[in-house]
């Protein structure tokens, strides 16, 4: 499932480009980064005076976003193998890993992904 779409209107199409030094482009890497905003919304704050849609996580929840997501690989390659081996199965070479082990492999993965999804949606 993708990302919903934006209605037309507030869709950001738009791209300014501005020249910095270096001493200034870092100067806003660091301001931004304080506070806790990719350098676009940074700006945006300061020149529109609007609110930032969505701050940059803290380096805890980025983790969190980032084993979720492996998590989610893994799954989903656990998920290929069951297949696999059902379609081994039904083709009479047998199974070779019980349907025990997979089964659990899968109920742990959803464990933890059920985990630490509650650890973002709780720690936001």
């Amino acid at each position: 499932m993708g990302r919903p779409h934006s209605a037309a209107e507030t869709r950001r199409v738009i791209r300014l480009h501005i020249r910095l030094t270096v001493t200034e482009e870092l100067r806003l890497l660091e301001l931004a980064t304080e506070s806790g905003l990719t350098v676009s919304d940074f700006v945006r704050g300061i020149v529109l005076n609007s609110t930032p849609q969505l701050k940059k996580p803290d380096p805890g929840r980025a983790a969190l976003i980032r084993g979720l997501g492996e998590l989610g690989k893994i799954g989903s390659n656990i998920n290929q193998i069951a297949h696999e081996l059902h379609r081994e199965r039904m083709m009479g070479i047998g199974p070779r890993i019980p349907d025990n082990v997979i089964v659990a492999s899968l109920h742990g993965v959803n464990t933890l992904s059920h985990h630490l999804l509650s650890l973002l949606t709780d720690g936001r």
